[in-house]
């Protein structure tokens, strides 16, 4: 009689699919399956080797291998989980370790790093001149650009380069007319995220 004595074999790779940070907790990572066609077979079922990560299980009967809490990249990059499959007759695998990466997304505003005080002018010195340039920082996370605008409420005479920051006033400045401006500058990152706004005197 043949019997059941040769352990199935993992197929599944050593991989599984990244994820996005945040993408939702409860959700299949990665589905491991097996061939135990070596002999005699009665079935598979699969479980997770010591040391697997906790947030991590499997189902014995599909293989699916489920995250319980909610992704994010900056608490932990990356889980480690190792797949054992296990025949009807007791015959275990030597598992397959498995690497699941978290991808990080955009999702921290960048900070603005211009002061709160732009340059004093000459009055009489020229309309179109830049009188302050903003700059910002957006290395909380991944990013693809910043363009900077200003706030609601910012003086009408000024505006902003969205590129370079670069604020200009379009009238030239006299001090009897008119001894401060004022404005607010906005960081918005290519995700969307938008700074809380620098405040700005002139």
């Amino acid at each position: 009689n043949d019997l059941d004595e040769v352990a199935p074999k993992v197929t599944s790779g050593a991989t599984a699919t990244s994820v996005d940070e945040n993408a939702g907790a409860n959700q299949v990572i990665y589905t491991a399956t097996a061939d135990d066609t070596s002999d005699i077979s009665d079935g598979v079922s699969f479980s997770l080797a010591t040391g697997s990560d906790a947030a991590l299980s499997i189902d014995a009967d599909t293989g699916a291998v489920t995250l319980s809490t909610d992704p994010d990249h900056e608490t932990q990059a990356t889980y480690s989980f190792t797949v054992v499959a296990t025949d009807a007759a007791g015959n275990e695998s030597e598992g397959q370790a498995v690497t699941l990466t978290v991808n990080d997304l955009d999702e921290v505003a960048p900070s603005i790093t211009s002061g709160a005080t732009a340059t004093a002018i000459d009055e009489n010195s020229g309309a179109g001149q830049v009188i302050y340039t903003a700059t910002a920082d957006d290395s909380a996370d991944i990013s693809a650009g910043v363009s900077f605008s200003l706030a609601t409420g910012s003086d009408a005479a000024l505006s902003i380069n969205a590129d370079t920051g670069a604020v200009t006033l379009s009238t030239d400045p006299d001090h009897e007319t008119q001894a401060t401006y004022s404005f607010t500058v906005v960081a918005t990152d290519a995700a969307g995220n938008a700074s809380e706004g620098q405040a700005v005197t002139l």
